[in-house]
């Protein structure tokens, strides 16, 4: 085995192409190996990328130095050898260990010592970012390019890329040649004919490059022609789908034609069927989800029905099916019971920019309080240093006096930072619930299929059906919305309540199924007329609006305290 190995790289790829040649590193490498008087050398070429792991002749390289009698590795720089983190580190690692002693280059001989380690290291982290640079420089370019209108890279055939303008143009010679090849396709014809006609009887040849002449079109080619949108002028690149400024040349109608004629998947087309609640509703008896389906009868008439999907193998499940028209009634029924008219939206309305108002004036003394309050925090700690100084208390009692202190600093400073931050954020929340009650049943009744999911979903959650009857788990505002809005309406169903927290035997039975007959809209109508000035609706109105707002507001309090969860909060 040879005591010292060249090692000689050069990457056919554009960043590496004013690096010397093979030829010319191996003569600077013979002639440095001359100076230091070095003996039985192996020279080892190899022309591949080193930003990757991967390269056959460094590989075998590194298994030579690790079976030992490898003295050093003379390259022209260090860079030659890796431009990757794992190649780099087993040099480093090899070098470590004494598997080599010395890694020679023209400019610098690196050793096992610390220093010629760590400037290894940074030469290797320098090429490393120069490769990453490199590649967010190019990708950077490509995505500019792309929204421009064109394609980074080699045009398709049939085209020819602009050097000048950096643009794509047509290739006058071969641009007729592969439209009449687009006709034959459309036409019926095999893509085996096709290139048999094209090469044959056209001469139609690929390109001729630098370092490649052009030659008969390989069958690939003509599958890759036929199923690239850039012909129709589209681009589609890893980066995304772009609108291509070349010159079409086809229509899009007839590149979706050729792909059902080759068997592949055609243009896009959307869903027949949308379903509105899918993915949010669970079979109340087995637990999985309910699917919708679309029927049509002997006669014509199309029907939606939603049912358990029957995949829990483990529990027989008997949930019969629910008409469409049967579940938004329920859904409907539910929302009716939250309805808040106009009337009371606005005595609800005016209320909470009352209290915004009063909560302003309050705010200033209430923070003059704590400001005050926090200052005598800070005197305080201030005092206990001075009696610490002066050994007036000994460090138990020091220590305990302190983080009472600083425990009621802590809880001030908080109090300040948020001491107008709960309110508003219970008082936008009091309002979009109030408004929701309001639109939701108008919305429902006349929304899209989006519109209605939506408001299903924010109306509550858990939902499940079980024997034809849609349970729903209400938000805990809309429970005591409901409840409060009894006090307007004599007939009142409670809307099915939530499990954590809320005492259900104080709302009372709960009823999931819709009663049709206890709200109706023409007595909602009537009942809305009549309200107006009287003093007991707008104080049952407050009192509704109250609740709500300190319902928010607690929940944000107990949130913000350490150890406090959502269920406590409730």
């Amino acid at each position: 085995m040879s005591s010292y190995l060249f090692y000689c790289r050069k990457s056919s790829e554009s960043e590496e192409r004013q690096v010397l040649s093979i030829d010319a590193q191996i003569v600077e490498l013979t002639r440095l190996a001359r100076n230091l008087q070095l003996r039985d050398f192996e020279v080892l070429t190899e022309a591949r990328s080193a930003k990757s792991p991967g390269r056959p002749v460094f590989n075998a390289m590194m298994e030579k130095v690790s079976r030992g009698g490898v003295k050093a590795i003379l390259c022209w720089k260090l860079d030659r050898l890796a431009r990757n983190t794992k190649d780099g580190g087993e040099i480093v690692w090899a070098l470590d260990r004494g598997d080599i002693q010395e890694i020679i280059t023209p400019h610098t001989t690196y050793r096992n010592n610390s220093n010629d380690k760590f400037h290894m290291q940074l030469e290797f982290g320098m090429a490393k970012k120069y490769v990453d640079d490199l590649s967010d420089n190019v990708k950077r370019g490509n995505r500019a390019k792309l929204e421009r209108g064109w394609l980074p890279g080699l045009a398709p055939l049939g085209y020819l890329n602009e050097p000048r303008e950096r643009t794509i143009v047509k290739d006058q010679e071969r641009f007729p040649v592969v439209r009449k090849m687009w006709d034959l396709l459309l036409q019926g014809t095999r893509p085996s004919a096709i290139c048999k006609i094209a090469n044959e009887e056209w001469g139609l040849k690929t390109r001729t490059f630098r370092k490649q002449e052009g030659g008969p079109l390989p069958l690939t080619t003509i599958y890759r022609i036929f199923s690239n949108p850039f012909y129709y002028g589209l681009i589609e690149r890893e980066e995304g789908i772009f609108q291509g400024r070349q010159e079409p040349m086809i229509t899009e109608e007839e590149y979706w034609k050729a792909q059902e004629i080759l068997g592949r998947r055609g243009r896009p087309r959307p869903k027949g069927h949308h379903f509105s609640y899918t993915g949010l509703i669970r079979c109340g008896t087995c637990g999985f989800m309910i699917t919708a389906e679309e029927k049509c009868n002997r006669y014509g008439s199309h029907y939606v029905y939603y049912r358990c999907t029957k995949k829990n193998r483990r529990v027989a499940c008997r949930e019969p099916h629910i008409n469409l028209l049967n579940l938004e009634m329920q859904i409907g029924g539910q929302l009716e019971r939250i309805f808040v008219p106009q009337p009371l939206l606005d005595i609800a309305l005016n209320y909470l920019r009352q209290e915004e108002q009063e909560e302003e004036q309050q705010s200033l003394h209430i923070r003059k309080s704590l400001e005050k309050a926090f200052h005598d925090c800070e005197r305080k700690l201030q005092n206990l240093n001075h009696m610490r100084l002066k050994d007036l208390i000994n460090d138990d009692e020091y220590t305990k006096e302190k983080r009472l202190i600083l425990e009621e600093k802590i809880r001030l400073e908080k109090g300040l930072e948020n001491q107008s931050g709960y309110y508003k954020q219970a008082r936008e929340r009091t309002e979009k619930t109030l408004i929701y009650a309001h639109e939701a049943r108008e919305k429902f009744e006349n929304g899209t299929l989006e519109e209605k999911r939506t408001i299903l979903q924010e109306f509550g959650s858990n939902l499940l059906l079980r024997d034809k009857k849609l349970i729903i788990e209400a938000e805990k505002p809309l429970i005591i919305l409901e409840e409060g809005l009894s006090g307007f309406q004599s007939k009142n169903y409670p809307i099915e309540p939530q499990i954590n927290g809320l005492n259900q035997s104080a709302i009372g039975h709960v009823d999931p199924v819709v009663r049709t007959g206890c709200t109706r809209r023409e007595d909602v109508r009537t009942f809305s007329k009549k309200l107006g000035n009287s003093g007991r609706q707008k104080q049952l109105m407050k009192k509704l609006v109250r609740t709500i707002f300190e319902f928010y507001k607690s929940s944000l309090v107990k949130k913000d305290l350490p150890g406090m969860s959502d269920r406590d909060a409730v």
